[in-house]
């Protein structure tokens, strides 16, 4: 595809109608829920941003980790008594952990995209977000006048790359989280959606995708984050894809059984669930970017994937947290009115032949956010890490970390407890490693019981042992979404 007619589809994606339809009770609604639950500290606004040198450890740093845990995540979900319709829509907050000998200090950041920078002045909101809800108060100019930059973060060249689904990366300082500006791949491909969930190779080398109604871009860029090549694929009008899979030789793309609507309550809300379809799964030449393969999984909604490998006959493997609810995107409208979302994914190995049907093995329930040692990325693995319901009677969020031994079917926890709600957490390898675990877990929880955040650290290898150190903030921290680990 040329560069005009690229152009020609990104700026078609990004013209889709938002709803204005007004929803006067959510915010009056959570408000009076918060009242009586102190677990919602986790979708109310941040309490400001912060810069702090150090503070309060428990246990010690354990020697050789050094280097800088980031986090990004909605965290400005109302202003002026207007509350958004659903969690992705809140203005991302990047948190910046600073790990090393002399203890952890912290940095906190919005990123001041231009949608922020008009609606904190206006001391409003202007945009429509994709949970509908929000009338325009404001002219838009394509999906970046939207971007709310609340997703992942990339770090490439020295910078960090804050990421989000339907438009551009936003550029930011590593170390002073100052907002630069939006990420040009190519003129054309300004504000063309560069989803949040970028694979990077063994060689440094990264991959993404993007969706575009019922159009499929893959990306691939150099190490230094210079577009290398881009191409147009037509693919089922899914609505979003928000992962997928990176091997050695192959870009996987899993669509989930949901298909784009009439665009009458928000983009969200458009998006409809369809378990009478399956989810359709589209393999590409990492290098060529070109179609090889297809096959379809069984009906379901997948967010996210942990890796994959292939074998030399081709065969394809990889883990993945699948739900059977199609309409999973919209239970994620829940925590916005003060309720928790009804959610229980199912960690699940998957075995795709080159011919014949796939295998699907189920691994545990109640789990979400997988992560491998970057060491093993693309290559095959034997452990998987994920934010998990340790007793799901007791809990209504994940209250633990697993670990997952795919090859010999066990499992063990990190137990956070009932007073924890767990993020993600990502592992960092130690230097020099002797085995795939040799490293740590790094992530962030809040303890609502004492509406305080804090940041973990776990030896991989036994994460059941319990914390090596716990570094605190005395305040709660809305909850994020993904994170990265940048080695000093």
């Amino acid at each position: 595809m040329n560069r005009r007619s690229f152009f020609t589809a990104a700026a078609g994606a990004a013209s889709l109608p938002f709803s204005a339809a007004a929803d006067d009770d959510i915010a009056a609604a959570f408000a009076a829920a918060r009242r009586v639950n102190p677990q919602l500290a986790a979708f109310d606004n941040a309490p400001g941003e912060f810069d702090l040198a150090s503070v309060r450890l428990e246990g010690a740093i354990p020697d050789g980790l050094a280097g800088v845990f980031y986090r990004n995540g909605p965290a400005q979900h109302e202003r002026a008594g207007e509350r958004y319709r659903h969690w992705f829509d809140g203005d991302g907050l990047i948190h910046r952990w600073s790990i090393g000998p002399q203890g952890v200090g912290y940095r906190g950041r919005f990123v001041d995209t231009p949608k922020r920078r008009a609606e904190k002045a206006a001391g409003r909101f202007l945009f429509p977000a994709g949970g509908g809800g929000i009338p325009a108060r404001a002219g838009m100019g394509g999906t970046d006048s939207i971007n709310v930059a609340n997703t992942n973060i990339l770090p490439i060249h020295g910078e960090l790359w804050a990421l989000w689904e339907g438009g551009s990366a936003t550029r930011m300082d590593a170390t002073s989280l100052a907002t630069k500006d939006f990420v040009a791949l190519r003129d054309d491909l300004r504000g063309a959606p560069f989803s949040a969930h970028p694979r990077v190779g063994q060689d440094g080398r990264v991959w993404n995708i993007g969706i575009m109604g019922a159009k499929l871009a893959i990306y691939r860029l150099r190490a230094a984050g210079a577009l290398e090549a881009v191409k147009l694929h037509d693919a089922p009008p899914a609505g979003l894809a928000h992962d997928f899979l990176l091997t050695e030789k192959s870009v996987v793309v899993v669509l989930p059984s949901t298909r784009i609507g009439p665009v009458t309550d928000g983009y969200f809300g458009a998006i409809k669930g369809r378990p009478d379809l399956p989810m359709a799964v589209k393999v590409f030449d990492r290098e060529t970017l070109a179609l090889v393969r297809e096959a379809e999984l069984p009906a379901g909604y997948v967010f996210h994937f942990g890796n994959a490998w292939e074998d030399r006959d081709g065969t394809i493997r990889f883990d993945m947290v699948f739900g059977d609810n199609t309409d999973e995107i919209q239970e994620l409208r829940k925590p916005m009115r003060g309720e928790m979302p009804d959610s229980e994914g199912q960690a699940t190995l998957v075995t795709l032949p080159v011919k014949g049907a796939p295998h699907l093995t189920p691994l545990r329930t109640a789990v979400e956010f997988p992560r491998v040692s970057p060491r093993v990325h693309t290559r095959r693995h034997r452990y998987t890490y994920l934010a998990a319901q340790a007793a799901p009677a007791q809990s209504l969020w994940f209250d633990a970390v697993a670990k997952l031994d795919l090859e010999r079917g066990r499992h063990s926890f990190a137990a956070y407890g009932p007073d924890w709600m767990v993020e993600e957490h990502v592992f960092a390898p130690r230097p020099n490693p002797r085995s795939e675990d040799d490293g740590w877990l790094i992530g962030t929880a809040l303890n609502w019981k004492s509406q305080k955040t804090a940041l973990t650290i776990f030896d991989a290898r036994r994460p059941d042992a319990g914390p090596l150190a716990r570094a605190w903030l005395e305040v709660a921290m809305p909850l994020g979404f993904h994170g990265q680990f940048v080695a000093a």
